[in-house]
């Protein structure tokens, strides 16, 4: 069998391979939602936000759990 020797980089890696942190994957969801609404940066960040904002608003309603207490 032979070894793939293609050298990826970060922007190229493919998605398998590449571990996707939850920012990115919020920053993917606000744009992709904000296209939906005919793609206007005041629709990013508000969709940006709003993800954040729950996502926070989980952590710290789980907190000890996340913190291994």
């Amino acid at each position: 069998m032979k070894k793939e020797t293609k050298q990826y980089t970060a922007e190229h890696q493919p998605l398998d391979d590449k571990k996707i942190s939850y920012y990115e994957l919020a920053v993917y969801f606000a744009a992709a939602k904000a296209q939906e609404e005919e793609f206007r940066w005041e629709n990013f960040i508000d969709n940006l936000s709003y993800i954040c904002d729950k996502y926070a608003s989980h952590i710290q309603a789980n907190n000890a759990s996340h913190l291994g207490l």
